[in-house]
């Protein structure tokens, strides 16, 4: 009795280290892919930073201007909740619920009271981005290639917005290093188009690589905007799903003077195999000006998770 008890718990030990195997093993060819079956999940991103700057400020005596030394302190935090729901064959359903929170404040360095202890008004806001919806096609050329193309569009819910809302998207904006900027944008109507491709060349390796094109039309008497965006990434991923890899992204604001920022992204994650809870961490970090380099003072280094289910 003792030998066929240790025989069983040997054989349970046995099943539960091969049942990752057994998994992958029964994956289907599109399964694999990231942009294929049903995930529902949220997305943040945050950036705290201090920058110290000589901005034009006011004499406390008698009102003149000066210029003096502050420490501007900024908090920034972007959200979304995102959902990839199959239709039927390879076409998918997308959509996603964006909204962010933004505050800044500039004050001189060192300790400080009363009037001068402020040397620009605080702006704090909440703001509401824009709800996108839209639909992906995932077509499987081989077992290890697939490659997706979609439209979306966004809705502009947020009008007439205040100084904080308009500092609140901005950082939002900011704060993903322009990517993704359909999620943000005011008084517009963002229209995206976008192809990409998933490659798999063995199972421990994945390559993912995304050209987007947003055109954004004004609801009032802004400006149209165009927007190009790039990523790529790769990740090198456990039998059982955990996984480390890098990013790369570039965003074009076309319509803006600087025509290009370029962000990395290391990260790390669980993505199970078939069904299941995925997550994933990255420090996303900006490569060149405006906001870079990333790992100086008062330059973007956002944290980023998301988390999520497979079904």
């Amino acid at each position: 009795m003792r030998q066929l008890g240790l025989s069983l718990a040997a054989l349970s030990l046995l099943l539960t280290a091969a049942a990752p195997v057994l998994a992958a093993e029964t994956v289907k060819e599109e399964q694999w892919a990231k942009s294929y079956g049903f995930r529902l999940g949220a997305e943040a991103d945050v950036l705290a930073r201090t920058l110290e700057a000589n901005l034009p400020g006011r004499d406390a005596a008698n009102g003149d201007a000066t210029s003096a030394g502050v420490e501007e302190s900024s908090f920034a935090a972007s959200f979304a909740v995102v959902a990839q729901i199959p239709l039927f064959a390879g076409l998918h359903l997308d959509a996603e619920l964006p909204f962010a929170y933004g505050s800044s404040q500039a004050r001189p360095p060192g300790p400080a009271e009363g009037d001068a202890a402020t040397v620009a008004p605080e702006l704090e806001g909440f703001f509401f981005g824009n709800p996108s919806i839209g639909l992906h096609y995932v077509a499987s050329v081989f077992p290890t290639l697939v490659l997706i193309g979609g439209l979306s569009a966004s809705i502009p819910v947020t009008q007439d917005p205040s100084d904080d809302t308009e500092a609140a998207a901005a950082a939002a904006l900011a704060v993903r290093g322009y990517f993704d900027s359909q999620r943000a944008l005011l008084e517009h109507v963002p229209l995206r188009a976008r192809g990409g491709v998933e490659l798999r060349p063995i199972e421990a390796f994945y390559v993912r690589s995304d050209l987007a094109a947003m055109f954004a039309i004004p609801t009032g008497d802004g400006e149209t905007e165009l927007f190009i965006e790039h990523a790529s990434e790769a990740e090198l991923r456990s039998v059982g799903g955990f996984g480390v890899g890098a990013r790369l992204q570039a965003a074009f604001p076309l319509t803006q003077t600087d025509k290009v920022q370029l962000a990395a992204e290391p990260f790390l994650g669980v993505e199970p195999p078939t069904s299941g809870m995925y997550f994933r961490a990255g420090l996303l970090v900006a490569l060149d000006e405006p906001l870079g380099f990333g790992l100086e003072q008062g330059k973007l280094a956002t944290v980023r998770v998301a988390l999520g289910g497979k079904f």
